[in-house]
Formats: structure tokens, sequence, C-alpha cells
């Protein structure tokens, strides 16, 4: 690229647009995001049992971390925290299932306890990130990716059928109701286009809530209960409880977090023509984890960049950092209105299990498009993703596996994702040692090229 089109490039990420642009560019980057956002609250507190009205506080505090979060990334602090590229935050999905199993056995202040001290651990080692980098290669990342999918899916078809301990579960009309919401999303990708199509899951939930309201499934009251304006306090749930045993799997999560955020950091700046270092993704990852501690203190979660907001930067092409550090702003006022909240707790169990069917499946599809990337004439690494995927699945299926095992190690590995990730590095590393490693960072093309050994 010349030198004139990179002054060009540059200067786009770093334009400030007049502020009728940055707030309507920066809405639709909230409407495609917010059914992701709000999906990984929705779906924990909903596992572990929580109140409506501890689904609204955890719905706001989520709305109002994430945009902390993203302008914390996109905007940075001084030169060693944030990537300062139109990057947008959320919680993972990969935090799911391990958070669900802490939650419900250890409670929420185990589970918000994992979550700040994994998330400094990732700060603290975040400089050595090139040496980490070389044990998650296609084959490790591919099989995680794919297991997170496919772990996550019976969440999303328990509440297709309406949710853990329903009285009606599997009843036709929650049945009926899921359809419903998986055709209405299936439609909008097949008919619509650009911003109408990206935001597909949320023309779903918005549409299966109105039929589930003429079918008498909503109930309003949260929300006329909720009040208007309200802060976001630290440590609701109380102060938090340290368990060794979910530390471990926590930082197992985040560890595939960094890999998984890589990518999205390299296709932004693909999309922006700005090439980046290993530096930059190295200051991206602290502030993802800063940004994680945050969520443990004001009752959200781990936070990823997004890769749904990849879509519509490519589709409007407007690549200003700006427009997205003006969505971290929509998204704290957002989780500063309790009612805004509350409007998301009151979707019933099936039209969110039709979307997060949907949602966890198409994960589940990225990893395996990962994998399609990696050679499989070697046998090594074909038993690399056929143990993890195999452990990981059948501790998934059959979670009383572990039930006669020391509690610290079930602690760690009752996930299954935990239990795939480790059983694929360290296969990689016994069966591929000494072989030359292929990341994530050399499917991209020339911007592989841009990412050296140094750290910071």
């Amino acid at each position: 690229m010349s030198e004139e089109n990179s002054k060009k490039n540059v200067d786009e990420v770093d334009q400030i647009l007049p502020i009728n642009q940055l707030i309507t560019l920066g809405l639709q980057h909230v409407l495609a995001m917010y059914a992701g956002a709000v999906a990984v609250p929705i779906i924990i507190g909903g596992a572990v049992g929580l109140t409506p009205e501890q689904l609204a506080l955890l719905v706001a505090a989520d709305l109002f971390t994430c945009g902390i979060a993203t302008i914390l990334q996109s905007m940075g602090i001084g030169p060693y925290i944030g990537i300062k590229l139109p990057a947008i935050l959320g919680c993972t999905f990969a935090a799911v299932g391990p958070l669900i199993i802490v939650g419900k056995s250890l409670g929420m202040q185990a589970a918000y306890g994992s979550i700040i001290v994994s998330a400094i651990v990732v700060v603290l080692i975040a400089p050595l990130y090139g040496k980490i980098l070389r044990f998650f290669p296609t084959v490790v990342t591919g099989s995680v990716v794919t297991m997170i999918g496919l772990s996550l899916i019976n969440v999303g078809i328990t509440s297709f059928g309406g949710g853990s301990g329903a009285k009606d579960f599997g009843s036709i009309s929650n049945l009926l109701l899921g359809t419903f919401v998986m055709i209405v999303v299936l439609l909008s990708n097949k008919y619509f286009k650009g911003f109408f199509q990206a935001i597909s899951i949320l023309n779903g939930i918005i549409l299966g809530t109105i039929v589930a309201a003429f079918m008498g499934k909503v109930d309003f009251s949260v929300v006329a209960n909720a009040k208007w304006i309200s802060f976001v306090h630290p440590f609701t749930f109380g102060m938090p409880k340290f368990d060794l045993g979910s530390i471990i799997m926590m930082t197992f999560v985040m560890l595939t977090v960094m890999i998984e955020s890589t990518g999205t950091f390299l296709g932004i700046s693909k999309i922006c023509e700005r090439k980046i270092t290993e530096k930059d993704i190295v200051h991206g990852i602290r502030a993802e984890a800063i940004a994680t501690v945050l969520g443990g203190i004001f009752n959200s979660f781990p936070y990823t960049t997004f890769n749904q907001n990849l879509g519509l930067l490519a589709l409007s092409k407007v690549k200003s950092r700006f427009v997205v550090i003006t969505s971290g702003i929509i998204l704290i006022l957002l989780g500063l209105i309790p009612k805004f909240a509350a409007i998301a707790t009151i979707i019933p169990e099936p039209v969110i299990g039709g979307a997060t069917t949907v949602m966890f499946a198409m994960v589940a599809v990225a990893g395996i498009q990962m994998l399609s990337n990696v050679d499989f004439n070697k046998n090594s690494n074909m038993l690399v993703v056929a143990c993890s995927i195999g452990i990981g699945l059948g501790i998934t299926a059959v979670p009383t596996l572990l039930d006669h095992t020391p509690s610290i190690f079930k602690s760690i590995f009752s996930s299954g994702i935990v239990s795939a990730s480790v059983v694929a590095v360290i296969l990689n590393a016994f069966l591929n040692h000494g072989e030359k490693v292929h990341s994530d960072l050399d499917t991209h093309g020339d911007q592989s090229n841009t990412v050296s050994s140094s750290t910071v």
C-alpha cells in the first residue's frame, strides 16, 4: 500500500465525523450487537436461577460495562492499553458454560471472584503473549471454538423448550414459538441485505416476543416496576469469593478468548487497511482483560471484541473509531436506564432458545471453518481434534463422569470447554512437537506478516 493511501486510511480511522452521523452510525453498531450483548447475562442468570429483578440488574450492568469496555478498547489509555481501532466489546459466549457451572455450585460471588482473578492473570501475562500463542495453533483454536459452540447448544435447546424446570417444558406452544424465531432469523438472512440482515437475531427476538405477548407468555410487571434512572453499583451480589478450581477454569477460558480476539483484531485491521503488530494485539488483549476486571466488579462478565460488528464495518465502509466510541457512550446511557434493561428480561425462554440455538450452532460452524485450514493428512492433527472434542463433548453430555474425582479436579474440568482446551494443547504439544506451527495469525494473508516476535 502506498504512503498516500496508508495516510488516508489512518486518517479515516481517526476521523471525527459530524455529531449526527456519529450518533446514527453508533446506534447502528449498538443494534447489531445488542442481541449478543444481552444474551449472555440472560442465559447465565436464567440458568443459575436469578429472579427477573436480578436479571434486569445483570443486563443493565452488562450494557454499562460494555460501553466502558468499548471506549477503553477504541479510544485507548496511553500507549499500552487499547488497540485504537473501531472495535466494539461484548460478553464472550466462551464463558457461559463455565460460569453456569460455578454459579450453580458456588454462587455468583465465586463466579465474579474467578472472573476478576483470571482477568488479572491475563493482564500480567499479556507481555508474554507471543510465547503463549505458539501453544494455540489453528488445530487447537479450531477444536476449542467448535467445542464452545457444541457445548452451548444444550443451553439453547433447554431454553427452546421453556427453560430448565419449567412446568410447560417441551409444550407445543413453546416449541412453536422457538421454531417461529428460528424461521424469522433464517428468512431475515435470506431476504434482507445489509443492516437488516446483520440484525437477523434481533429481528427474531423482537417478533418472537411480540407473538409471545399475544400468547400470554410475557409478563410486563418487571418493566412497569423498574426505575427510569439508576446507577450500576459494584459487587451487588456481595464481595467476591475466590475458589482455586473456578479461577483455574476461568483462566483457561480467558486464554481461549485471547486467541479468539486476535483473529477479530486482524479482521478489523484488514477492513481498516491499517497494519497492526503483535504489540498492538497485546494492547488490545490488555484492554479486554482490564474491561473483564471491571465486569467482575460491576456484576458483568468476561469481554471480547465482537465479530458481529466486523460485517457492519465492511458494509458501511465507515472506519472511524469515534463511531464506535459513540456506541460505547450509548451503551453506558442504556445501562443507566433500568426500565430499558428490564425489557430484555421479559423475553420468554423459547424466544431466547430459538435465537441462541442458531447463534451457538454458528459458533460451532466458525470452529469447523477454522479447522478447514488444518492439514488433516497428518494423523496427529486428526487425533488432536478427535480427542479434544470427544472428551469435551463427553464431559458436557455426562457431567457425572467426574463425581468421584478430587473436588478441585472436578471444579476445573467439569467444563467441556476447559477439558477440550487442555487436551488440545497437551496433545498438540506432544504429537506435533518440533514441527512448524501455523497459528490463526497465518491465515490472514498479508496481515500475518505484520506480527513480529516482539512483546511489550
